[in-house]
């Protein structure tokens, strides 16, 4: 639990988080690699507040794939463009297509945004070098890529609560009650509205017979009485 970065949302620690038992990922597949994991484990947590969590091992990334292979068609896609990448990745697919040209699109924008733009703030202390605009960026996550161990993910999600390419998690600030409005010294009190809002009746109900008095003088109506 400390290394997963799990947290519960009612006591704010991971102590109280029990086994909810496993769930299994049928197919994952490294695109580096090329090796296929089979029914891949998956622990699920509850927690007191009745929520649930998932552990899965540093390098998984939302359940299908892996940082490694995220970054490495990242590399492909800077340096070759998004078609070549995809004929990269079809070598891994044993025939079958493992990513399409839209999720390599949006691999690119998750590593800019989260990882380039979020993430390496935390990792460059720890891997003793600092992202730099003025080189290529292929190769900066090349490097990136040999130095990004299984532990250093772990530390990073044990620190933060997320993975290296998720999204960071913002908590809701609470709204504050509405204050009753207190009555000002020498203040007069706003009027009621002058038409009140009708008065809501069971479906059914016969609503009272209303009674209406003379016109006023002047009104046509009052020529005919």
């Amino acid at each position: 639990m400390e290394e997963s970065g799990l947290r519960c949302p009612a006591c704010g620690s991971g102590t109280c988080g029990r086994s909810h038992g496993w769930r299994y990922r049928r197919r994952v597949t490294a695109l580096p690699t090329g090796e296929v994991f089979e029914n891949l484990p998956i622990l699920r947590i509850r927690f007191c507040s009745g929520s649930t969590g998932s552990i899965m091992p540093a390098d998984l990334w939302r359940g299908r794939s892996t940082v490694g292979s995220v970054l490495q068609a990242v590399v492909h896609v800077l340096r070759e463009g998004v078609g070549p990448a995809l004929e990269w990745a079809a070598y891994a697919g044993a025939g079958e297509e493992p990513v399409s040209e839209r999720s390599l699109r949006r691999w690119k924008r998750i590593t800019q945004r989260r990882l380039i733009g979020s993430t390496l703030s935390w990792l460059s202390p720890k891997l003793g070098w600092a992202w730099s605009d003025a080189q290529d960026q292929a190769d900066q996550l090349e490097r990136l890529l040999d130095e990004l161990t299984g532990s250093l993910q772990l530390a990073f999600r044990g620190v933060t609560g997320h993975g290296v390419l998720d999204r960071p998690s913002v908590p809701r600030t609470p709204r504050s009650p509405r204050s009753a409005v207190r009555p000002v010294p020498g203040r007069l009190t706003e009027a009621p509205p002058p038409d009140p809002p009708s008065v809501l009746r069971p479906r059914g109900t016969w609503s009272p017979r209303t009674h209406r008095g003379p016109p006023p003088d002047g009104h046509p109506r009052r020529k005919n009485l």
